[in-house]
């Protein structure tokens, strides 16, 4: 009887050994799809922030109209090259002497601009 209840108690014990080992293993995975889960969101969000570049608005007056490229005076008289390309979204069509209104990125180069009546 003492034998069954040691044999028993041994199973029972190797038993337990078991089921906190795959328990510990579960929760390293669990632990290891969380980690590369934020990390690719830390990517992504990471990506984002290198496409996005900080813009403004500016306003004036056009003075000269080159290539791709408007020279724009301010309010405050300051003048102002605004680039524009393929990818600037024109939303009215500009000519010399226009009052425009430019969302423009660091580079001054124009994402979108229209005249303004």
């Amino acid at each position: 009887m003492e034998s069954i209840c040691r044999a028993l108690g041994m199973l029972c014990c190797g038993f337990l050994m078991c089921l906190n080992s795959s328990t510990t293993q579960a929760n390293t995975a669990a632990s290891t799809a969380r980690d590369m889960k934020h990390t690719e969101q830390a990517d992504q969000v990471e990506q984002k922030d290198t496409t996005q570049k900080p813009s403004h608005i500016i306003q004036g007056d056009v003075l000269r109209m080159e290539n791709s490229h408007y020279v724009v005076r301010q309010k405050n008289g300051k003048e102002i090259r605004v680039d524009v390309d393929q990818t600037t979204e024109i939303m009215r069509q500009i000519k010399h002497g226009d009052r425009v209104v430019a969302n423009v990125d660091s580079q001054n180069h124009a994402l979108w601009i229209s005249s303004v009546p």
